[in-house]
Order: structure tokens, then sequence, then C-alpha cells
């Protein structure tokens, strides 16, 4: 089977680029609604093992459990609590609708049933029935993911009904870089006040700071000042605020992130901010990842095999030229490879244009290609390029090097996506369409940067478990 290269050439005229936000939020939990979420979360999977118990020992008129269904039920909740737990999931939560969240259910149930399944085989003391475990697991996926859609539909609707407020308080300029760049929900009331200089405001009593006075009066709960304020003043300030429940916080536009994170430390007298690498590009999270590209990546290749197959013979007899299209694409840390797909185009797709963005409707396409495409199929010779290290499962997803240079000149950020390695799949591609436009790239952009900086182990298990049900119902592309 050979393979085809398409013709470089220069890029046409690409237009105007900016980084557009993404529309998905990372909701970071406090401590009561963590609370909240643990408990409604244990009371969903005691009820999904019982329900499971009784359907599959045929014990619906039982008045009680026995002992032995108590104790697998108390083990069974106790290990999924940890997991979730592990996982984040009463941290933080990037779910934006039912589906989601059943999505991550399942994601975080996926990682933990082989080690239960193993307990429960090994010590049979614990354990009611291996067959009670898998019901419950099903009923737990729907019922602990409904429970948390519900619970955050009201969560939301309080927070509509009592919208946060927050003053915002410096000079102008610096007041509208510190709002664009927050992620503050729709219903957040901001109050802007400006103040030139405030260390000046602080030469009077703080009953006397006009600033403070009507943030106050205004109801404010948080204070964000976009400049550090002089030590001596802040004990007094700190206090006067907690009087007023108000929380103060310093938003200097010049510390915003980017590919990295923040930390504070003192060492002496001095605090020390420290910017310090994000977790995605640490040795360990990389080792991690590569661990589970390889495992799923060789399950993958075992199980879509027979597909493959048939979908090389299938363009073999359709049309001539090579099964398998190579391309140059950039990867980790700008390093060009050669990505490998199944041929979806005539062999001479770009022989008068050179390089062209792809469109939902290409006319390049054959007949079989279309299908190959709607269907995610052609996508799946990307293994090799996993199981090569060229790419992993989860990821950005990995652009032409003319394409690159065109669009790294608008984008300052562009590069930023090399960090990691390019995916098979990725958050933008379970949250966006998968044929996109050129004025597309910015936002695409935004959300690789987002998956770049909140990267966790779960959101890979995340987004492969919604790319494998996209591929099953699959989307038109």
């Amino acid at each position: 089977m050979s393979v085809t290269r398409p013709r470089e050439s220069a890029v046409s005229d690409i237009g105007t680029l900016t980084i557009t936000p993404p529309k998905r939020r990372l909701k970071v939990f406090g401590t009561r609604w963590a609370a909240l979420l643990l408990l409604s979360d244990l009371c969903m999977f005691g009820i999904a093992a019982l329900i499971a118990s009784r359907i599959i020992k045929g014990w619906a008129y039982v008045p009680a459990p026995s002992d032995s269904i108590f104790l697998s039920t108390l083990v069974y909740g106790a290990f999924w609590l940890v997991i979730f737990e592990r996982l984040g999931l009463y941290r933080r939560s990037f779910a934006a609708s039912l589906k989601d969240e059943i999505y991550a259910v399942w994601a975080a149930l996926a990682l933990g049933v082989v080690p239960l399944f193993f307990l429960f085989t090994v010590v049979p003391s614990v354990s009611s029935s291996r067959s009670v475990l898998l019901l419950s697991m099903t009923i737990a996926a729907l019922s602990v993911g409904a429970s948390r859609v519900a619970l955050r539909a009201a969560r939301t609707n309080a927070r509509e009904r009592n919208p946060e407020r927050i003053a915002v308080i410096g000079q102008a300029q610096r007041l509208e870089a510190v709002l664009d760049s927050l992620n503050l929900p729709a219903a957040t009331r901001v109050l802007r006040l400006v103040v030139n200089d405030i260390e000046t405001t602080l030469d009077a009593q703080l009953g006397e700071i006009g600033w403070l006075r009507q943030a106050r009066a205004w109801g404010a709960e948080t204070i964000l000042l976009t400049e550090v304020l002089p030590p001596a003043m802040l004990p007094a300030l700190l206090e006067a605020a907690a009087r007023d429940r108000i929380e103060l916080a310093f938003a200097p536009p010049r510390l915003r992130a980017h590919a990295y994170n923040y930390g504070l430390r003192t060492d002496g007298q001095q605090a020390l901010i420290v910017p310090f690498r994000l977790h995605a590009c640490r040795p360990m999270a990389r080792l991690t990842k590569r661990a589970l590209d390889l495992t799923v990546a060789s399950v993958a290749l075992v199980l879509a095999g027979p597909v493959m197959l048939v979908a090389a013979l299938a363009i073999s007899l359709s049309s001539d030229g090579p099964v398998f299209f190579r391309q140059t694409r950039t990867g980790y840390r700008g390093r060009p490879f050669d990505v490998l797909k199944f041929r979806t185009m005539r062999v001479d797709a770009e022989a008068g244009s050179g390089p062209v963005w792809a469109t939902a409707r290409d006319p390049r396409k054959t007949r079989l290609g279309t299908f190959l495409r709607r269907t995610s199929i052609d996508e799946l010779p990307q293994i090799f390029n996993v199981l090569r290290g060229e790419m992993s499962l989860v990821g950005p997803r990995p652009e032409r090097p003319v394409f690159v240079e065109a669009f790294r000149a608008q984008l300052p950020r562009y590069d930023e996506r090399h960090l990691v390695r390019p995916g098979i799949t990725g958050w933008s591609q379970v949250y966006m369409k998968r044929v996109l436009a050129v004025g597309d790239v910015s936002e695409k952009l935004a959300h690789d940067l987002f998956y770049l900086e909140n990267w966790t182990f779960f959101m890979d298990i995340s987004v492969i478990v919604k790319t494998g049900f996209e591929f099953l119902f699959h989307r038109a592309a």
C-alpha cells in the first residue's frame, strides 16, 4: 500500500485573527458545594447498589438487605467516592450539560471498574455479586450524572437570583484589562471604580477612603485592586474588609496566566511570586499520559484492526491511488512529523491549488471518502502515530507547517499548543464541529489553551469517552 504526499505552496490570505474566549468554563467548587456533591453521590451509589442487588438476586420483596449486601454496598460506595475525589470531581468541573456530566461519571467509573472488580474477586466476602457490581455501575452512571445536573441547575438558578458582586478598582485601562481576563459568570454584577493613584487614597482614615466606602455601600463581596498596596496598609484594610465579609484580592494586569502557573512563597519579609511549568508539561504527567496512550492505542488497534482492513480494501477497490495519505504536520515542540490517514480525496486534490483549508462539503472528496470522514474511520491510522510517540490520544490537533506560520504571525500564543504532543482527538474536537473554517482557528486555539492550562489525567479520560460515543453516534463532517 503506497502513500501520497501533497504539494506544498504558499497559503492564501487568512484574514485577521484574534483569540476568542472558549464557551466552556472551569467551575471550581467551594467546601460546602463539594460536601453537598459528595453526599449526593454517596446516596446515588447506595441506591444504585441496592437496586442492582434486588434485580440480580430477585429480592424485590425482601424488607431489608442482608449483611453481605450492606457490606458490599459500603465498600462499593466508599471506593467510588475515593476515586471521584482523587480525580478531582469534588474540586472542579468542565461539564456544561447533562451529557457532559454523564460522560464524566462514565469516565471515572471506567478508571475504577478493573481494580474494584479485582477486589470483589480476590476478597469475595466483601462482594455480594460481580453481576451486581456491573449493574450498579450502569445505574450509577445515569443517577449520579443526573443528580449532579439537577444540583448544578439549582445552584445556577440561585446564583442568577443572587449574583456575585465584584468591585474592580484602579486606572481605567487597567480595569478593562483585568475584566477581559477574568472568567466571570454572565450573571455577575461588576462595579468599576476608576482611581488613578490608589496609594494616595490610603493616607486617609479607612472610613474616609472613597473607593472602599463606595464598594461597601454597593454591597461588594469581592474587591479586586489592579495595583498591589503598600504592606503597612494591608492589615488594617483586611480587618475593615473582613468586618463586611468582603474578600480582597490583587489583579495586576501584567500577571496573567499563559502556559505557566504562579505560586506565592515568602523568604524572610519578601514575598516571591514564582512562575512554574504547567502540570501537563511536567515529566510525571508526560509519563502518565504516555502510559495511557500506549495502553489505549494498543487495545484500539486490536479492536479497530478489522475495520481498518475493510476500509483499506474498500479504498483500493473504489478508486485509483494509494490507500494511505501522508501529510507533514507540526508536532511536539514544533517538530515536523508525517501524520497518517486513510485517503479520502482524489490523488490530485492539491495539484493546482497547493495547501488549502478543508471544508465540510469539499468537492475533492471521493464518494467513499465522504463516508470515511463522516464516521472518522479515516483517522484510525493515526493510532500508529500514537504508538510511535509522534502523537497522543488527546491533545491539540496538529496543523500543517504552512498554516502554522500564518497563524503564529497573528496569534501570539499559537506556539504554546506545541508544548504537548498533538492528539487524534482533543478538547476543541469534542466541543466544536469537526470541520472548521479558517475564521474558527482563534476559538479553536482558545480551547487548546484551555486544555493545556487545565489538563488532568481525568480530563484525557473524559475526552476519550466522549470521543468514543461521538465515533459510535457520529456527527456529520
